[in-house]
């Protein structure tokens, strides 16, 4: 039994080491999403009876990737293939999009929450922010992680009840509380250079610095 047991093991860790090696070859050759077949409103995941569309347009994504931000939000429900070593035991993973989404899901580095809670959507400092979802901008507040950019909080129509952030925006006057947005259309701002400030864990992901604004759905 504890030869069969030993035997068991080395095939566990041999199998570990080639999904590694997998996930990370899968990594260096894909991209976050397909521009040529995705539209700028394109969908990233579902929370709370929502579409989050992508708030960067498809061709200037640099990575996708969900951590836990805190037990208040909603758990989201991606779209498209998780490039993480998880994806082989299809945790989190819902197979492939006609515009080839492929994410990550990032350690929760001590933080608490689901772990699809924020999504961290890449793209170079000074890219246009474009709004997830359709609804009514209710707030815009500094953001406490780096100066001179902002949290803009909106009120979706598809549910009221719940409120869609967009964190680490640089605004540009466009956009103001009470005004009306349209996911993929409106623009919010632009991407704030987060990573003068902090180190973002994106960027063990990305080719870049790892900027990136955040998406999150709290109740």
């Amino acid at each position: 039994m504890a030869a069969l047991l030993l035997t068991l093991g080395a095939v566990a860790l041999v199998f570990a080491v080639f999904v590694q090696t997998r996930a990370s070859d899968t990594a260096d050759t894909a991209v976050p999403i397909d521009p040529n077949n995705a539209g700028p409103d394109t969908v990233l995941a579902g929370a709370a009876g929502l579409g989050i569309s992508t708030p960067i347009r498809p061709a200037s994504l640099s990575g996708l990737g969900y951590h836990p931000e805190g037990e208040s939000l909603a758990a989201m429900d991606p779209r498209g293939e998780n490039l993480s070593a998880n994806a082989v035991l299809g945790l989190l993973s819902r197979g492939d999009t006609p515009e080839q989404i492929h994410y990550y899901v990032m350690d929760a580095a001590g933080r608490e929450g689901p772990r699809t809670g924020a999504l961290d959507v890449g793209a170079a400092t000074g890219t246009t922010v474009y709004a997830p979802v359709t609804g009514t901008i209710t707030a815009i507040r500094p953001d406490p992680m780096v100066e001179n950019a902002n949290v803009v909080e909106i009120k979706p129509d598809a549910n009221p009840n719940v409120r869609v952030n967009v964190s680490l925006v640089k605004s540009d006057g466009n956009a103001g509380v009470n005004d009306s947005v349209t996911a993929g259309i409106t623009e919010l701002g632009t991407v704030a250079d987060s990573a003068e400030i902090l180190d973002p864990q994106l960027s063990s992901y990305t080719t870049d610095a790892g900027n990136h604004v955040t998406v999150s759905v709290s109740g």
